[in-house]
């Protein structure tokens, strides 16, 4: 398997309505360099570089693990206006955001796509279909495990669980599923003691394996 690895992060945002997120930086760099000391291929786009004609150039097709840090959100009457927040990119046509009816349309390969943001595993619940958002337009387009959250979640803690995360995963050289590294990074969180309140860890769920 190539172990080719994308991580998207917009922590500095144009729109003074929204917080920053300063530890998304921090997180995408340190994952990146996680990757990068086990010589392993990734590449990671910050600020202005995490816009959204890069996601739909084609080129995500090519990771296998995807790892967006950023503002999501989530609308449960029109569950494809769900979104995710990039770079603002007008000059090339767009609005800045990723909505759940765009990412239908890309084509993924992806082991792993990892949505480190609030309530992004949140949707409209429909008889007979489950839940209609961001997790089931991923899974369209070409995810076979995604990591999302359940409700608002905190910058510092979401950063630390997501570094450990990797680490456990990278450390086991394929021999840990990725459940087992989210439950051993969620386990960290928990004996370390200053995360250890369920609140910042207990959002993010994995649906896959």
């Amino acid at each position: 398997l190539k172990t080719d690895s994308l991580m998207a992060n917009r922590s500095m945002f144009d729109r003074s309505v929204i917080t920053p997120l300063p530890a998304t930086e921090t997180e995408t760099e340190t994952i990146f360099k996680l990757y990068d000391d086990d010589n392993l291929k990734a590449k990671v786009l910050l600020h202005s570089n995490a816009n959204e004609a890069f996601i739909k150039s084609g080129e995500l097709e090519q990771y296998k693990v995807i790892h967006f840090a950023t503002h999501g959100f989530v609308n449960s009457e029109n569950p494809e206006l769900s979104g995710l927040l990039l770079a603002q990119d007008t000059a090339k046509g767009e609005d800045g955001v990723l909505y759940s009816g765009e990412i239908y349309n890309l084509k993924l390969n992806a082991n792993l796509a990892v949505l480190s943001a609030c309530e992004t595993g949140l949707g409209k619940i429909q008889k007979g279909e489950g839940i209609i958002g961001l997790t089931r337009a991923l899974l369209y387009a070409g995810a076979k495990n995604i990591i999302v959250s359940l409700w608002q979640v905190v910058d510092e803690s979401t950063s630390d669980l997501m570094v450990d995360f990797y680490k456990n995963a990278l450390s086991a050289k394929g021999q840990l599923s990725y459940s087992e590294a989210l439950r051993n990074a969620k386990l960290k969180m928990i004996s370390e003691g200053k995360y250890a309140h369920p609140l910042y860890w207990s959002a993010f769920i994995l649906i896959g394996k």
